[in-house]
């Protein structure tokens, strides 16, 4: 009964999945939401049915896509993920669990994809960046820029190729926010379990990240290592990637201290909108974090409360 209730779920999941895709693929404007919908399908059936099933479903889909480029490595990426997501709904994971293996997920494949164009790619992306920074160097000059604002696009733009395994983590922990909070949405409507990620304002870290932050601002400024080297491509980082996670522990502990006074949520919201924009205001969100991780304000304040 249960092989027979997989197959008929199967046939409905594919002809789901194909109708989304297809719908990503010729549909524009609407296609960059219904993107975000791939994996649903995915999610639902592992969830349901388990890993073994899942697999199998999952190379039909290949297969049936495998003839056309784009569908193919939309399904995936896309569909390898909502099979994670689902058999971790299914194991009863945690929702951070379910978070991190769906962000390792699109991370894998954000690797894979840097490497193979790196691979396949006639131009290094050091020299593809160049290219454009040309190009918009161009653009901004005939908009009238100063020659300040130009350079400091200019400085960025040469920076990204060291930074691009920070980049890759931040795309793929964004991505897989994303798509874990759609699945819990999708799991809660069809009555089947999902354990939900814990509000901003309940995160925390280990305090053995401050030693990380420190080990790695001390390197940056006592070693100072060439630009493009090995050791200064890893340092930067590793100190990009803590730094952004000192900013998601103050905004943390500001969530908790507004839910704390029980201000209104958009208060919050506004906040952490205020400071994803703001970069000096990024700064003193992190120090904040930094504050909580070393005292443990939130500990401090809760106590007080009771």
């Amino acid at each position: 009964m249960n092989q027979k209730s997989a197959w008929k779920d199967g046939i409905l999941i594919v002809g789901l999945y194909v109708l989304l895709l297809l719908a990503t693929l010729l549909v524009p404007i609407l296609n960059v939401v219904v993107l975000w919908t791939l994996p649903l399908p995915l999610v639902y059936f592992a969830a349901r049915h388990g890993i073994k099933p899942s697999l199998l479903l999952f190379g039909i889909l290949c297969i049936l896509t495998a003839l056309f480029v784009e569908a193919f490595i939309l399904t995936f990426v896309w569909a390898s993920v909502g099979i994670v997501i689902g058999e971790l709904h299914r194991r009863k994971a945690d929702g951070f669990a379910v978070l991190i293996g769906a962000s390792l997920t699109y991370i894998f494949h954000l690797l894979i994809g840097y490497v193979l164009l790196t691979l396949l790619s006639d131009q290094s992306l050091r020299e593809m960046i160049a290219t454009q920074r040309d190009q918009v160097t161009s653009l901004l000059e005939q908009a009238g820029t100063s020659s300040g604002q130009i350079e400091s696009v200019t400085e960025s733009l040469t920076f990204i190729p060291y930074i691009i395994p920070f980049i890759l983590v931040l795309t793929g922990t964004v991505m897989g926010v994303i798509t874990v909070w759609l699945a819990g949405i999708l799991l809660r409507r069809c009555n089947l379990e999902a354990n939900r990620v814990p509000p901003l304002r309940e995160w925390g870290f280990p305090k053995a990240f401050i030693w990380y932050y420190l080990i790695a601002f001390i390197l940056l400024l006592t070693t100072q290592p060439e630009e493009g080297s090995t050791l200064f491509i890893a340092v930067t980082n590793v100190f990009l990637l803590i730094e952004t996670i000192m900013t998601i522990q103050g905004l943390s502990f500001i969530l908790f201290f507004f839910h704390l006074k029980k201000l209104p949520k958009i208060v919050g919201i506004l906040a952490v909108v205020v400071t994803l924009v703001l970069a000096p205001l990024q700064q003193i969100v992190r120090l904040v974090g930094i504050a909580d991780l070393v005292l443990d304000l939130k500990s401090r304040l809760g106590s007080q409360r009771k």
